[in-house]
């Protein structure tokens, strides 16, 4: 359980400073339509609405670049060994981690405005990383018996393959969690900050 927090945390180093945000334009959305339209952009993949945020297509596909690098630096980060990370196996990670966040659920529940700050309450169900660990530990367990001549660098591979599928396969938890996102006023738009990704990041893998 703490490799597998561990790993996360590298991602969320890496994700962080992938998807900051500058304002663009002149929009009005509210603190709480802004929270649900960049979380619908950074997990749901969803660009509906990013106008109203005063993100344009150029934005968001530096946005989307930004955030398949981030992922691609924080497998090397946490995993140096070319031989157990081949490059199959990290696009294969991104594809389930990004198809994972997809299924991630979340609800802006309320706001209150300071001045140029506005503190943004959501609940968001993340993964269940209890329940993924424990999984993958049988799962492993399961492959040992049928094959002890397995090597550590296949076990690792394995696991990345495990903890991939069952991010996509949304294991996420029961009860939601309740997280406060800071967005700072820049002009007419409400946009998050690097705390805020922190605390929304850890929230994925709590």
């Amino acid at each position: 359980m703490k490799k597998l927090k561990k790993f996360f945390a590298v991602l969320i180093v890496s994700v962080m400073s992938a998807v900051m945000l500058t304002a663009c334009g002149s929009t009005k959305a509210s603190p709480e339509e802004s929270a649900e339209i960049f979380l619908d952009v950074l997990l749901k993949n969803d660009k509906s609405n990013m106008d109203k945020i005063g993100m344009e297509e150029d934005d968001y596909t530096k946005f989307r670049e930004a955030i398949d690098y981030g992922l691609m630096e924080g497998f090397a980060g946490s995993i140096s060994d070319p031989n157990v990370l081949t490059e199959d196996i990290k696009n294969t990670l991104k594809e389930n981690i990004i198809t994972g966040f997809s299924k991630v659920e979340y609800k802006v529940v309320s706001s209150e405005i300071d001045g140029d700050i506005a503190k943004v309450n959501v609940e968001i169900k993340g993964f269940d990383m209890n329940t993924i660990s424990a999984n993958i530990q049988a799962r492993l367990q399961e492959d040992l018996k049928a094959n002890p001549a397995m090597t550590q660098p296949q076990m690792l591979q394995t696991s990345l393959k495990y903890i991939g599928e069952s991010i996509a396969n949304g294991v996420i938890v029961q009860e939601p969690k309740t997280i406060t996102l800071a967005l700072a006023k820049d002009g007419n738009t409400w946009l998050p900050g690097e705390n805020d990704i922190v605390t929304l990041m850890e929230a994925l893998v709590s």
